[in-house]
Parts: structure tokens; sequence; C-alpha cells
């Protein structure tokens, strides 16, 4: 589904991301690690080109991203951001709705498949009872699912999402976390950067750590998390920590 070669990129005169070769299977969720400032969002937005990789490649059904179109690729891949700064009045209904504009041509009015998949959208969030109300009204929950609502809404078959449970509560984190499982039964690819250890044990098929820009472990989840990965990239110890000793026994 997604491969990455070689990806490098630099900001302000830092190279943020480091030599990234990775490759993501379809159906899946893949967690993507690390401490703040280990690259996990640049590499989201190079995936998806908010951010033009500068060195190396990212290969979207075995086509490079940066031959493709951006309507075009807009249709194929989605990002969910993290904690979204909502300021203007819009309709949850519109703001889904603007999921289908990758599809339309100029001028061309959306058809009944188009609301359809708007209506499916909604429902598959449970969020069709807020359509009318606006994101300003909403709680951070709810915004998260509504966002998510709207890459559905793309009906793309990536789905990048930038910690998509930061700062919600356990509730709301783990109907995030349900939802992108039935996602994957319906055979969506999910990729995700986790800040909690535990959920990302738990609901992810692969792991890639990220470390000062570079990738530390890339490969199934229940290898990820060794006391040396925790140490050396999170440094903390298991020995001072009750919660990730209560993680390290945490069923799958």
């Amino acid at each position: 589904m997604l491969e990455i070669n070689h990806l490098s990129f630099s900001f302000g005169g830092r190279q943020v991301l480091r030599d990234i070769t990775a490759s993501y299977g379809s159906a899946r969720i893949h967690g993507l690690v690390g401490p703040n400032g280990s690259g996990k969002t640049t590499l989201l937005k190079n995936i998806c080109r908010i951010y033009r990789p500068q060195e190396g490649q990212v290969k979207l059904l075995g086509r490079d991203c940066k031959t493709m179109a951006r309507r075009q690729l807009s249709s194929l891949v989605s990002l969910v951001p993290q904690n979204p700064k909502v300021n203007f009045p819009i309709s949850v209904y519109d703001l889904v709705l603007m999921g289908r504009y990758p599809h339309l041509k100029r001028f061309q009015a959306l058809n009944n498949h188009a609301l359809a998949v708007v209506e499916r959208a909604l429902q598959a969030t449970n969020t069709a009872h807020l359509r009318e109300r606006s994101l300003t009204e909403l709680s951070g929950g709810e915004v998260q699912l509504v966002l998510i609502a709207r890459a559905l809404a793309t009906e793309a078959s990536l789905i990048l999402l930038d910690e998509p449970t930061a700062s919600l509560d356990i509730g709301n984190s783990l109907a995030i976390m349900e939802l992108l499982l039935e996602l994957k039964k319906q055979g969506k690819t999910i990729l995700t950067s986790v800040h909690d250890l535990n959920q990302a044990r738990r609901f992810c098929d692969t792991i890639t750590i990220l470390e000062d820009g570079a990738i530390y472990f890339y490969g199934p989840s229940e290898k990820a998390f060794t006391e040396t990965a925790l140490e050396e990239v999170f440094r903390v110890s298991l020995a001072d920590s009750a919660n990730l000793l209560e993680f390290h026994s945490l069923p799958v």
C-alpha cells in the first residue's frame, strides 16, 4: 500500500527525518511512536505531500506521490491532524461534505453517490446526530470523530492520523481506537502516530519507533517494546514505573 524509500527532510536548518525506509501493508493498523520531536508529524506530512520530501521517495499503490496531481493524491490518502483549532462556525455536515471535493470536477455538483458516502461516514463515526452543530460547539473527542468522518468521505484507501487520542479522556480514546479497528476490517490502511504505548501495543499490527528522526525499530507490535527500547528511546526504566509494569503485562 505505502512504500517509503530513503526519505530525508530538513526544516529550519535542522534535519528532522533521516533516511526513513519502511513499507506498510493494506488493511492493517500501523503505529508510529517516539518521543516528542522525533519526527512523527513531519513523516505523516511528507507522506500526504503537505511537505515535499527533499530526499528519497514516497510511493502509494506503486506510484511515486511526487508525480500525482494534488486532487488525485487527496482522493487516495487523507490526514486527520492533531488537536485541530476550529475557529469558524462550519457545520459538521458541511465539513464532512468537504471530503468529497477531491472527486469533483470544476463546477460539478454533488450527486447521490457522494451524499450517500457522506451519510455513511457520519454513521460510521456515530456523528450523524451532530450534523447541524457547529464545530465550535463540540468537545475535543467529537471534533476528532468528525475529522475522521471527513477522511472517510474521501474514500481514501490510506488514512493518516496524528495522535488522534491525545488529550482525550479514556472513553473517547477507546471509541476512536475501536473505530480504527472497524475501518481496518473494511479494508482501510491506517498509519497513526500514538502517544500511548498501551494503545499502540493493543491495537496496532506493526510499530515504527522513531528516535531523533531515524527508525529505531520497525516490525510487529509484539516485538517493539522491549525493556531496552523503552530505556534507550523513552529514557524510562521499567523498574521505576508502575504504569509501564502494567503495560508490560497488558494482554493483546
